[in-house]
């Protein structure tokens, strides 16, 4: 079965608040909730947790230049099956808010997610917020299990 966006709609409108927490064993530094592996079972999209995994040392470095604590995770593609990843955050820069602090971002050219029919950009967000201080550790959820 070929997953679709009325299907991506459901992983987000059924998950509030989770009870568990998981982790990949490589990466200590990210725990993701119920909702996040919801998303990735039924979409078949454990890439995306993977990458998020990948950024880590990036954003622990953030962490510790800046001391963020919050951060969007957002996937975007086209109808072509082409787009990004990318992890931003807000926050004021030398007195002056910014509201898109980039931190890391891919373009990756092939992305399996199912697009909505008649938008041209399809995209799907997580936050990403600090959950522990000794080690610093931070939780990926779903919009709606904020």
């Amino acid at each position: 079965m070929t997953a679709t966006y009325y299907d991506a709609k459901q992983v987000y409108s059924r998950n509030y608040g989770s009870e568990r927490l998981y982790k990949r064993s490589y990466c200590n530094s990210l725990l993701y909730t119920e909702g996040v592996m919801d998303f990735q079972q039924t979409l078949d999209a454990f890439w995306a947790v993977d990458n998020v995994a990948s950024y880590m040392p990036k954003i622990l470095d953030e962490y510790k230049k800046h001391e963020f604590t919050f951060f969007v995770v957002e996937i975007a593609v086209n109808q072509k099956q082409q787009g990004y990843m990318e992890v931003f955050t807000e926050d004021y820069v030398e007195g002056e808010y910014d509201e898109h602090i980039s931190i890391v971002k891919q373009e990756i050219p092939f992305i399996d997610l199912p697009t909505k029919v008649d938008d041209d950009i399809t995209t799907y967000r997580f936050f990403l917020e600090l959950s522990a201080l000794e080690p610093v550790t931070y939780t990926l959820l779903l919009p709606s299990e904020h």
